[in-house]
């Protein structure tokens, strides 16, 4: 595949200073972040999933600020390839916010998923300093210096137990962390597919004035674009497809990739299914018979050296 490109897309330049840190084209462990810069600190959303990359992101943070500014770090949840990088974007020092049931995540360190990928250039990834994560239990506001951050954790389970999102209401951003994804394929094995519908209802609710969002994954989007309307029709197909007690979730799954041709990642559809089903009969759903419905669908194991070109 083409090498992993990272593309800074200033959504504005004076304070507040927003920037959207686009990652493409959408694979696994490519995922976006961005920051925001007031007169006296700078919020960093999300890290990146290798060492290599995540220094990468700090270099370029700092460019559109200062070595010297305090760095907080909001992390969407607590998935490798948002928050593997956490100990390395703090090595000269920060604090990192957190929904209350990702922290012990965030806390244990970069995850490797050994079962899931091959890849031998993760870098020198260390977990952050345990008191330098903090729990957002409610909503909250940082204050970055004439600039204000809402820092707003979803209350439920949605694409994980620990879904938040970071809003600039100034230019109207909202960092969705991967409650929203554009032309990728969703991932809900680790989470709940009617909560995740709430969660969307909840984003149009609590947030009526986005002008940009910056989904986790793929392109940045605009109301106009209808994202959440999308993933919202792609969810309630998934509770629709799963209704019968034994479904072919092969046969489903290719009519997914049918459906949604476009979409990279379609390995996922299969699991998404399987949580569907399992939710919507009652049945638990354990990660490693997803995930190896999803390794079977993509032919084993993920070569991350090779696909991503690490």
């Amino acid at each position: 595949m083409p090498a992993i490109r990272r593309n800074i897309v200033p959504l504005r330049y004076s304070d507040p200073s927003v920037v959207a840190y686009v990652r493409s084209p959408a694979d696994w462990l490519v995922s976006n972040c961005g920051w925001i810069r007031g007169r006296e600190g700078v919020l960093l959303v999300d890290t990146c999933g290798t060492e290599r990359d995540t220094l990468d992101l700090v270099k370029d943070v700092r460019k559109y600020s200062t070595v010297e500014m305090p760095l907080t770090l909001v992390l969407t949840h607590a998935h490798g390839a948002h928050h593997n990088g956490a100990g390395v974007a703090l090595r000269n020092g920060g604090r990192i916010l957190a929904a209350e049931s990702a922290v012990s995540a965030v806390r244990a360190g970069p995850q490797r998923y050994e079962d899931t990928f091959d890849c031998e250039n993760w870098g020198t990834l260390e977990a952050p300093k345990p008191e330098a994560v903090h729990a957002v239990i409610k909503p909250r506001e940082v204050d970055l210096g004439g600039v204000t951050v809402e820092v707003v954790p979803f209350p439920g389970v949605a694409h994980t137990d620990g879904d938040l999102v970071a809003f600039e209401p100034k230019t109207g951003t909202l960092f969705t962390g991967d409650l929203l994804s554009v032309g990728s394929t969703p991932m809900a094995i680790h989470g709940s597919i009617p909560g995740w519908l709430d969660a969307l209802y909840w984003l149009d609710k609590t947030f009526p004035t986005v002008r940009t969002f910056v989904p986790g994954h793929g392109a940045l989007s605009h109301p106009g674009s209808f994202p959440v309307a999308v993933l919202r029709t792609y969810l309630n197909w998934l509770l629709d497809a799963t209704t019968p007690a034994a479904p072919d979730f092969a046969e489903l799954a290719t009519i997914a990739r049918r459906r949604w041709p476009t979409w990279a990642n379609p390995e996922r559809h299969i699991g998404n299914l399987m949580r569907a089903h399992a939710e919507q009969h009652g049945r638990q759903l354990p990660e490693k018979t997803a995930l190896r419905a999803i390794l079977d669908a993509v032919g084993g194991k993920i070569d991350l050296d090779a696909r991503l070109g690490l």
